[in-house]
């Protein structure tokens, strides 16, 4: 039974039960973060062969090796479904052409001159696909793309094969994209191993791609020693809904949004209490018939908000406090005044933007900021794989204001006490 959490704006307790809701999402034990250091530690200082027993441990099987080997992927691929192939090569090709689009847009030649900046595209990328509760084969093409846009030397692929079982559906999709290696590692011990390198586990540059609790603190734990696309938390959605939105769309996709696992948080926001109804109605009444109905309860049960507004204007404060990852603008209206100054990762706008196809088949990433992180995070890119380094290259008998630089910067330099700092600039006139 899906008892659904309500608060309503003109209410004097609003504001500190809206806080309290926004509160409860960021919270990480210290038993999680005590765990995940343990792993780390247990990685650093052992390398496969602690791999291999918290592989044991939390898998449940008996590695040897854990790259999949190519024998491997041709057996699983033999009797794959062809027509979901398809549709994993249709998915990918809108996103490898939205991504390359995305890089050829970029200035990456720089402003020319002397002083600049330039890029590099990073050699190693590590991808984390999730295998537990579910399995998220379009995350191998979310994340591909981009770095495929940008000629990402090498990618790898982790995710867990519970029983020793890897998802076929994950193989098939790496596969499409081509992918470097897929190793069958789950958990905070796969950042480890991707972060660290182990003796069968090539260390990687950068890693992307969502997880659990576990993985998003290892994530937080590693940053430093391994780049990040970002601490992912449970997937969001916000939904603002008036009185000529369909109750029927929306049920569905915070129901949608509900059913990726009981941490995931579908929030409303309507100023029709007769749309917030029938909403609560349809999934009611509907929920019961899909196959992870347990933890869509188990999530609006949990995560769940509606909220009801007078009217749009409260809207944009209480959205952009969420900055949520996906936020569906559910009317059709031309004049909202308020949309360029929402905070989401992802805005859709109109009745039939819906959020499922943004998770497949548009172009962009759904690899999102979650958890508020949208205020200054970004969707996963092309930006992601790419480095800027400044550039210099100066020569006193060529720049006019040499002299002015060595004359400023002796100055600062003896003001802060660093006087071999002012020295060495002097040297530069003495040949």
């Amino acid at each position: 039974m899906i008892n659904f959490r309500e608060l309503n704006s003109e209410n004097t307790e609003f504001s500190k039960n809206f806080t309290s809701f926004l509160s409860k999402r960021t919270l990480v034990t210290k038993e999680v973060r005590n765990t995940v250091g343990d792993i780390i530690s247990q990685i650093r200082n052992n390398g496969d062969e602690a791999l291999k027993s918290l592989t044991k441990k939390f898998d449940n099987f008996e590695a040897e090796k854990f790259i999949v080997s190519e024998k491997e992927i041709n057996e699983i691929l033999k009797n794959f479904d062809k027509s979901l192939i398809k549709s994993f090569e249709f998915s990918f090709d809108r996103l490898i052409n939205y991504q390359s689009a995305c890089f050829d847009s970029l200035n990456l030649g720089g402003p020319k001159g002397k002083i600049t900046r330039k890029f590099r595209t990073i050699d190693s990328v590590g991808m984390y696909i999730p295998g537990g509760k579910a399995s998220y084969p379009s995350t191998v093409l979310m994340g591909s793309a981009p770095a495929k846009a940008c000629d990402v030397k090498q990618i790898s692929i982790a995710s867990p094969a519970l029983n020793g079982f890897l998802n076929p559906m994950v193989i098939a999709a790496a596969k499409v994209v081509g992918v470097d290696k897929i190793y069958k590692i789950g958990g905070a011990q796969a950042i480890a191993a991707l972060a660290l390198g182990t003796e069968q586990i090539s260390r990687v540059e950068k890693i992307i791609g969502p997880g659990n609790v576990y993985v998003a603190e290892a994530k937080k734990q590693l940053f430093g020693e391994v780049g990040i696309d970002s601490i992912a938390g449970p997937s969001e959605i916000v939904v603002l809904a008036d009185s000529t939105s369909d109750p029927e769309t929306i049920a569905w996709d915070l129901m949608a949004q509900s059913e990726h696992d009981s941490d995931a948080s579908s929030v409303l926001i309507s100023t029709s209490d007769e749309i917030t109804e029938s909403v609560k109605t349809i999934i009611s009444t509907e929920v019961s018939s899909l196959d992870r109905s347990s933890i869509i309860e188990e999530s609006i049960n949990s995560n769940g908000l509606f909220i009801k507004i007078k009217d749009l204007s409260e809207a944009k404060e209480i959205i952009n406090k969420l900055a949520p990852e996906h936020l569906h603008i559910a009317f059709d209206h031309q004049d909202y005044e308020y949309e360029e100054d929402l905070i989401a990762g992802l805005i859709l706008k109109g009745r039939d933007s819906a959020n499922s196809f943004s998770d497949y088949v548009l172009g962009p990433s759904h690899i999102l900021p979650t958890n508020s992180s949208s205020r200054f995070s970004s969707p996963l890119s092309v930006e992601d794989f790419l480095v800027s380094y400044s550039y210099i290259s100066l020569g006193k008998n060529k720049d006019k204001h040499f002299n002015e630089y060595v004359e400023h910067t002796t100055r600062i330099a003896n003001a802060e006490g660093l006087t071999a700092h002012a020295i060495a600039a002097k040297k530069r006139l003495e040949s």
